[in-house]
């Protein structure tokens, strides 16, 4: 009989929510009205990183869920098997083997859950140094919209996002923007990072990939166009690293990647890129780059 009690105590009410949810779907289904909004909308800044945190904030919150009714249910699991073999007279109540086993496994269970939460929370703090960077490029390049650039957002790639493409005056840039801590040490040694064109060199550590993950999107955008009909544009390939002094060990060279802080980014608008692109073909560009965007969804209001 204990036993029917908990499992009843333990699955009606989960029927309960459940049959409610359904029912309001049910009640849902009948609304046939539509959303007034079809346009389709682009990325902001840093939009990807934002579904990520939403993600990895609702895993924390079922973690803490988890925590917080497994010793509950553990412990009313133990007592209901106590209390069929004893009745409710405690005095008769001796621990052996099976309650150390109920221990042990809500030990596991506890550790299991710290370690996914600690895991998540180092996952969420990285995405929310990544976001913080990439709306601080966002800002940064806004006012290059007042020098008649196209500054695009979040831009859907081939399983990845590209942060930032600027449609600027002689070329396209898609820059790829990254989040790295400093080291504890003050001074501005420890804000430097060297660049050799093909890597950097941070006061904590070498990073190569970053140098190579920004070349790769850059090559994809500038095939994306010229299958699109766009000839003869480059697409320069940009690493923005907000907050660092990017100090190059051989300028003299011509780097594949351009590194900076891009604390400013009118450099994007010099001629040297090229020459200026006509407008109907800057203006096909940034048709192309919204095409990568997902078409605006008919849903009920």
């Amino acid at each position: 009989m204990m036993y029917v009690i908990f499992f009843a105590a333990v699955v009606i009410p989960m029927l309960l929510v459940l049959g409610g949810l359904l029912l309001w779907r049910s009640i849902s289904a009948l609304d046939r009205r539509r959303s007034p909004v079809r346009v389709q909308l682009m990325n902001l800044p840093g939009e990807g990183l934002r579904q990520r945190i939403a993600k990895l904030d609702q895993q924390l919150s079922e973690f803490s869920t988890l925590m917080a009714v497994s010793g509950p249910i553990f412990l009313s699991l133990w007592l209901l098997l106590r209390i069929s073999k004893t009745g409710l007279d405690w005095t008769r109540i001796r621990f052996g083997g099976g309650d150390l086993l109920f221990a042990g496994a809500l030990l596991c269970l506890v550790t299991w859950i710290v370690w996914r939460m600690i895991h998540h929370i180092k996952a969420r703090r990285r995405a929310v140094d990544g976001l913080r960077a990439e709306l601080t490029v966002a800002q940064s390049l806004a006012p290059l919209t007042a020098e008649g650039a196209m500054v695009f957002h979040d831009v859907p790639g081939e399983g990845y996002n590209l942060d930032h493409v600027v449609v600027a005056q002689g070329a396209v840039f898609a820059v790829e923007t990254k989040s790295r801590r400093k080291p504890a040490a003050s001074g501005s040694a420890s804000a430097r990072v060297r660049y050799d064109n093909r890597q950097l060199f941070f006061p904590n550590g070498a990073d190569e990939k970053s140098v190579e993950q920004a070349a790769y999107q850059a090559k994809w955008l500038e095939k994306y166009l010229r299958d699109g009909g766009i000839q003869n544009v480059r697409v320069i390939p940009v690493l923005a690293l907000p907050g660092w002094y990017v100090e190059r060990t051989n300028p003299e060279v011509r780097a594949p990647v351009l590194v900076n802080n891009c604390s400013n980014s009118t450099f994007m608008m010099h001629e040297k890129f090229g020459a200026p692109i006509p407008d109907t073909v800057r203006k096909y560009i940034a048709r192309l780059i919204m095409l990568r965007y997902p078409a605006a969804p008919e849903t009920n209001a």
